[in-house]
């Protein structure tokens, strides 16, 4: 009797192993919001929430998000020690980003400047732009337009922790325009004017704003963590057949609309 009910353990040990959930990874900016953040020491933002209602309808899979610094996010993605990464741009010279899911929403890359630069909505890019100092995100790459600039010195980018940083630079002269997706520059604007103490060091308003170009942003899975873990392309297309629905339903927008400014 002891043999059978032993032999029928082992039976079902497999199965018992079998159903637990397989895990995927993502590295998330711990500083972008609305889009990703931390709130109450947890994953925050427009993204993570759009993330974690699609993966609900992966079966067999639970996501894990890993806040960190956007640099760090980027290096742990490449080299495989997590699964992917949220959220970066398509392309943009990224070539260990092997697969992507979404896109989960359009940004719109601007450039608030320095009332003194006269830059505005009708300036001209790159030729207005000439000389000037533009502050950025530290490790992202906003637009091919802005990386060309850049690397043919038709001007000079400075890199910033976060918007709340970059917003201060701007308002004190080390910057002469803040180069970053609309609404994380109106959010960021809003959160430190909120602030006693950020309120006196952020322009009181910021003037209107430049239209560099639009970026898809999605989920970028490395070769790195593919070539460990063939099965995680699997997760991939589920994932992305979710946001697809998501997208298709409407849903993905009301998402979007609840972080609009007010």
């Amino acid at each position: 009797m002891r043999t059978l009910l032993r032999s029928l353990l082992l039976l079902c040990l497999p199965l018992s192993v079998a159903a637990q959930p397989m895990v995927a990874t993502l590295a998330m900016d711990e500083a972008y919001p609305p889009y990703s953040h931390i709130e109450h020491e947890q994953p925050a933002g427009l993204y993570v929430q759009l993330l974690q209602r699609a993966a609900q309808g992966v079966p067999g899979w639970t996501l894990r998000l890993a806040p960190m610094p956007w640099g760090r996010a980027l290096r742990e993605a490449e080299q495989g020690a997590v699964d992917g990464v949220l959220p970066p741009y398509r392309g943009l010279g990224r070539d260990w980003i092997a697969l992507y899911a979404g896109p989960l929403h359009r940004e719109e890359v601007v450039l608030h400047c320095a009332g003194a630069t006269g830059i505005g909505p009708t300036s001209h890019w790159p030729d207005d732009f000439s000389g000037l100092r533009i502050g950025t995100m530290r490790g992202y790459l906003l637009s091919q337009a802005l990386s060309d600039a850049v690397e043919h010195k038709k001007l000079s980018k400075l890199e910033f922790r976060n918007g709340r940083d970059a917003l201060a630079a701007l308002a004190g002269g080390q910057i002469d325009c803040y180069a970053n997706d609309r609404l994380s520059i109106e959010i960021a604007h809003q959160q430190a004017l909120a602030d006693p103490i950020w309120a006196k060091r952020v322009p009181v308003r910021l003037e209107p704003a430049y239209l560099l170009s639009s970026q898809l942003a999605y989920v970028g899975f490395s070769q790195q963590a593919l070539n460990k873990r063939p099965e995680l392309a699997d997760f991939v297309r589920a994932l992305d057949a979710q946001l697809v629905q998501l997208r298709t339903s409407g849903e993905m927008q009301r998402f979007v609309g609840l972080y609009k400014p007010r």
